[in-house]
């Protein structure tokens, strides 16, 4: 089946909101707007639209696109070469998701003269959302460190700056849109370089407002928000700071609204290592040597216009590299286990309820995985239905209703997971103790 324009993406729960579909429309007939859950969806205004398919040609959720790559294994990706390290600022260190490479990155571009500014996410502390933004400045990109865990239209900002000389931060949806842009669309000026991130998966702006109220700061003017502040340590708390106090919650808070919250798309993306950018950067999950406090990244050069901006960075002192093996990083992102098998699960769960999948099937061939066992099955047919369920879901006491039974069952598992560990914590005590008698 031909998809004419992203509409059929939206209507089968596929919607990223990368906003690429936005920004190449000839007649502006495509605007993200925030559905009933508080996802942020692109809707299509058919008095304008005149079918031209520009949308659906470069939308990442379209099973009839299938970006060009030069690997084995899509999800690797190309992989010139891994390094662990750090920003030699210790500002922009200490600012960031995690050891600042992202940040430290982009201002030396900018110092260097070699871009006019980067396509970053801020908070806008009005709409309590991020947006992306064009930073300029050296101060408003060091603003925009850390992640936002939310939705933005990050392709869309990118398309709207295409007149000048930008690098921009994206995650793999939004390089692969702008991949695909870049070879049905190559008159379109893309970013001189991008830096993406690994990704576990963006969720309903709603869970900002979740996590605000949590914190108790809900009727003060928010002033700053996020989602991993690591002045404490790495990884980092939840930081809600207002013009009169700062709340701090622990990351499980965080960790407990994932499942509430998650985009239905996302569960089922290959792409957590973002295999589009130039670069790509991340936690140092399981290297257990750099994952002190002040943090560290682990990155991977993809392009040799990715490895040279990391070599020319360190030479000239704006970073810290040491050389990791990228076969550490992959095992560390537990892509080969964990990923894969989640990955290929979904896809069988989304044939069995024909639902619309948004890959090609030939681009997965011939790649081993570890089939999913009943309890990781079952875990992940509640998610894909719930979170479909809810992203489309049109009532809004519905969707009240649906979040808040979400939200016992989880509390629920996650007292029965607690219960489990003290007994079982309590049975290892008996044992040692009937030993020593």
């Amino acid at each position: 089946m031909q998809i004419d324009n992203i509409s059929h993406i939206a209507t089968n729960a596929l919607c990223t909101a990368c906003g690429a579909c936005a920004g190449v429309c000839p007649k502006n007939a495509i605007e993200i707007i925030t559905n009933t859950a508080g996802y942020l969806v692109a809707h299509i205004n058919n008095d304008l639209c005149i079918n031209c398919r520009k949308c659906a040609k470069i939308c990442p959720s379209n099973p009839e696109n299938k970006p060009s790559i030069e690997t084995d294994d899509i999800f690797h990706g190309v992989c010139l070469a891994g390094y662990v390290g750090y920003a030699s600022d210790s500002t922009i260190r200490q600012k960031s998701q995690s050891g600042g490479i992202v940040t430290a990155l982009l201002c030396y571009l900018l110092e260097k003269g070699e871009i006019e500014g980067a396509i970053v996410n801020n908070l806008n502390p009005q709409t309590r959302r991020p947006q992306a933004v064009l930073a300029s400045s050296k101060s408003e990109i060091i603003d925009a460190c850390g992640s936002y865990y939310a939705q933005s239209s990050v392709a869309k900002t990118i398309l709207e700056n295409s007149d000048k000389t930008t690098a921009a931060v994206v995650l793999g949806c939004q390089a692969e849109s702008l991949q695909l842009i870049r070879e049905k669309y190559p008159n379109i000026t893309l970013p001189k370089y991008t830096i993406g991130l690994i990704c576990a998966g963006q969720h309903s702006g709603n869970m900002i407002d979740d996590l605000i109220e949590q914190s108790g700061c809900n009727d003060e003017q928010l002033s700053a928000f996020r989602f991993r502040d690591k002045s404490y340590g790495w990884p980092g708390d939840v930081h809600v700071t207002t013009s009169t106090e700062d709340c701090w919650l622990p990351k499980e808070s965080r960790h407990r609204l994932k499942q509430v919250y998650e985009l239905h798309r996302c569960i089922a993306c290959y792409d957590q290592m973002n295999i589009f950018s130039d670069i790509v950067c991340g936690d140092p999950w399981g290297i257990s040597h750099k994952q002190q406090p002040e943090g560290h990244t682990v990155v991977i050069a993809r392009t040799e216009t990715g490895k040279n901006l990391l070599e020319n960075a360190a030479r000239d002192g704006a970073i810290v590299l040491e050389e990791l093996s990228i076969e550490d990083i992959f095992r560390g992102q537990t892509v080969d286990g964990r990923h894969k098998t989640k990955f290929y699960t979904c896809r069988e769960i989304f044939y069995e309820n024909e639902w619309l999948f948004p890959y090609p099937d030939n681009s997965f061939e011939n790649i081993p995985f570890i089939p999913a066992n009943r309890m990781v099955r079952q875990n992940l047919w509640k998610r894909l239905t719930y979170s479909r369920d809810l992203y489309l879901t049109t009532d809004g006491e519905e969707y009240l209703r649906k979040v808040a039974l979400k939200k016992k069952k989880l509390q629920g598992n996650f007292i029965q997971k607690v219960v489990r560990k003290a007994m079982s914590y309590g049975a290892v005590i008996l044992r040692k103790l009937s030993i020593i008698r």
